[in-house]
């Protein structure tokens, strides 16, 4: 390059007149055409070295701070994921037979029943095993009248018959009523063990 602009000068000092005048002017700017550019590379070459001495640290420096609050807004992601995760799981049933409420609520009511019959000398126990067969007989034969509780009292005394299989004492014509069940007064049970009742005692007949 240094020997062109030589080579340049020399023919400026070489030509006369009029010519040797634009021929100096074009070697001057031609001179500080190649200067300038000359500059500006250098310029260009100490930037990109700079940047290439400082770039890592900033980089590194930039990256780890703006990582920094993404890794913690992970951290606390994952600790309210987990603490969420605890408290949603369902608990596990416990081995064993749970508690059953009402066998110790029979067995507290036994209890306080046999204390206050072994206290007073009292029959807390029995039921209408009591009833005699008479009087047993009497409420069930007695079918005229048609009374709410009456009739209650007709079918349960019926079914302690059934139960002590005492039904065959009862007269037949108290078993026709109970059969035919006029007014559906009596439940199916009560007019199908009647209807029993009356099939065998005309099988006994001769």
């Amino acid at each position: 390059m240094n020997y062109c602009l030589a080579q340049i000068i020399q023919f400026a000092g070489i030509t006369d007149g009029e010519d040797t005048f634009w021929i100096q002017i074009l070697v001057l700017v031609v001179l500080g055409g190649v200067v300038g550019i000359g500059s500006l590379i250098k310029t260009r070459a100490n930037r990109f070295k700079t940047q290439e001495q400082y770039q890592p640290e900033g980089a590194g420096r930039s990256h780890s701070q703006r990582g920094r609050p993404i890794e913690a807004v992970k951290e606390l992601k994952d600790k309210y994921r987990g603490i969420f995760l605890k408290t949603a799981q369902p608990k596990t049933s416990t081995e064993g037979p749970t508690f059953n409420f009402k066998a110790s609520d029979a067995a507290s009511e036994g209890k306080q029943k046999n204390e206050i019959g072994k206290a007073r000398d009292r029959d807390v126990d029995s039921g209408m095993e009591i009833l005699e067969l008479a009087f047993l007989l009497g409420v069930v034969e007695n079918t005229k009248s048609d009374d709410k509780n009456n009739v209650m009292i007709r079918n349960l005394s019926f079914n302690e018959l059934l139960r002590r299989e005492q039904l065959a004492a009862v007269d037949s014509k108290a078993l026709n009523v109970y059969a035919i069940n006029d007014g559906n007064l009596y439940n199916k049970d009560v007019q199908c063990c009647a209807m029993k009742e009356l099939a065998e005692r005309t099988k006994i007949r001769p």
